[in-house]
């Protein structure tokens, strides 16, 4: 098995569907941050342009909607990907929160603050990468919910819009910091990964990375592999 440019061995993270949905959901979110908080200075801004002020809103209104129905794509179909795929049954029940996490994330405090002498043995997915993922399902569910209703506007009570719009500012802004606070730095700005993780663009990491992230899931893929007949091909926990 090769690794990354120093013949380094490599484990697969994501597969090749994961990560075209992580394109189209960074690529959507992004798109909808942006668009979404143009309105915070649309008055100002329309005004400073002129004319050409209101054709990019009006331009920055469809593109926001495209966005929109974008991420609700992607999100529905990695619901039906979790729920009938072979590969998505396997992500979600490794993704789901166990006690185990709640012993990790002790001993990681521990740890860091110096009161543990090692780091707890992490699995597939640590308790932060299942906390950001759910959290994900939760602040979609409210943008996308709220977002339709204000489409669909001329259906509704305006309390009930108002309602809808303050959560979708309050969860869109959360959305945001949470991205750019803590899954770019985690992405790129980690020290045990810079200048950033590459899993999401050829799906591998590296034994290093696997040993210093995932240490659990590491030994459980190498003892499968001891344990495999030695005529069997080579399954999908690393590339050749």
């Amino acid at each position: 098995m090769s690794g990354h440019g120093n013949n380094e061995r490599v484990f697969a993270r994501l597969t090749k569907s994961e990560r075209i949905q992580h394109v189209i959901l960074f690529t959507s979110t992004t798109l909808l941050i942006i668009t979404g908080f143009m309105l915070m200075g649309e008055d100002w801004v329309v005004r400073m342009l002129g004319p050409t002020g209101k054709s990019i809103f009006y331009w920055r209104g469809i593109v926001h909607r495209i966005a929109a129905v974008a991420v609700s794509v992607v999100c529905f179909y990695h619901l039906f990907y979790v729920l009938f795929k072979t590969t998505g049954k396997s992500w979600i029940r490794d993704m789901l929160p166990r006690l185990k996490d709640g012993v990790d994330a002790y001993q990681n405090v521990m740890y860091m603050m110096g009161l543990r002498k090692e780091r707890p043995k992490l699995d597939r997915f640590t308790y932060l990468e299942k906390l950001e993922y759910f959290s994900v399902y939760f602040g979609m569910f409210i943008v996308i919910s709220t977002g339709t209703m204000m489409w669909t506007q001329s259906y509704w009570p305006k309390f009930y819009l108002d309602v809808a719009d303050a959560l979708h500012v309050g969860e869109a802004t959360l959305a945001a910091l949470a991205i750019i606070v803590g899954h770019i730095f985690a992405v790129h700005y980690n020290p045990h990964v810079y200048p950033m993780n590459r899993a999401f663009i050829d799906g591998n990491i590296s034994e290093t990375l696997m040993k210093e992230e995932h240490s659990l899931w590491y030994e459980r893929l190498i003892a499968e592999e001891v344990s495999k007949p030695a005529n069997t091909p080579e399954g999908g926990h690393g590339n050749a």
